[in-house]
């Protein structure tokens, strides 16, 4: 914090003191700053020795400051914290506004279309797991056709063999692709949140 945003702020906190007392205190801190400065030492460092503008205020207003709440006086101005905070508010509402149809439009045009591109994926190998089944079609092919030959045999074992891969990368490959939609679904949450 500067001297201007610290003596701003000094001045907002200090408002329900009486002016003449007001301004003699803040001519006080201004000093401070003068000679800081001519000492060679940086804004920043004054402002940090002399403290936050608000734990001042308490200290010289001591119960005028926790006397002086929103509502209770026609006049009152807000505090700057409390001007900051409403201003978060309005903030947040419009961020997450546009949060929400930024992450509309992503996930339409891009993140839907790839996780079913993905999942199609899976799917097909899933699929191509069904290859296990190659020595039952062939059993089946024997007992009903009576039809037998070698070289069938053999394509079936070979299949079921590519079969058993299959089975084993589909399960490699749903944790993989779980794990991704997961923390995609984890992210959306945290950008509408205003974690990210």
């Amino acid at each position: 914090m500067n001297r201007q945003q610290f003596m701003q702020a000094m001045e907002i906190h200090l408002r329900p003191m009486d002016p003449l007392e007001r301004a003699e205190l803040l001519a006080d801190y201004e000093q401070h700053f003068e000679m800081g400065l001519r000492e060679g030492r940086l804004e920043e460092e004054i402002a940090r020795e002399l403290g936050h503008p608000i734990e001042i205020a308490k200290e010289a207003l001591g119960d005028r400051y926790d006397a002086h709440t929103p509502g209770s006086d026609p006049f009152y101005a807000p505090t700057f914290e409390e001007m900051r905070s409403q201003q978060k508010k309005g903030n947040r509402a419009a961020r997450n506004f546009f949060t929400a149809i930024g992450l509309f439009f992503l996930n339409i045009i891009l993140a839907i279309p790839l996780g079913l591109t993905l999942w199609s994926v899976w799917l097909t190998i899933a699929s191509l797991s069904l290859l296990v089944l190659a020595p039952v079609a062939a059993a089946v092919d024997f007992l009903y056709l009576g039809h037998f030959e070698y070289s069938e045999l053999f394509v079936s074992i070979g299949a079921f063999g590519v079969g058993i891969l299959f089975a084993i990368a589909t399960k490699s490959v749903f944790k993989a692709f779980k794990l991704i939609t997961l923390q995609y679904v984890r992210w959306n949450q945290k950008t509408m949140k205003g974690d990210v």
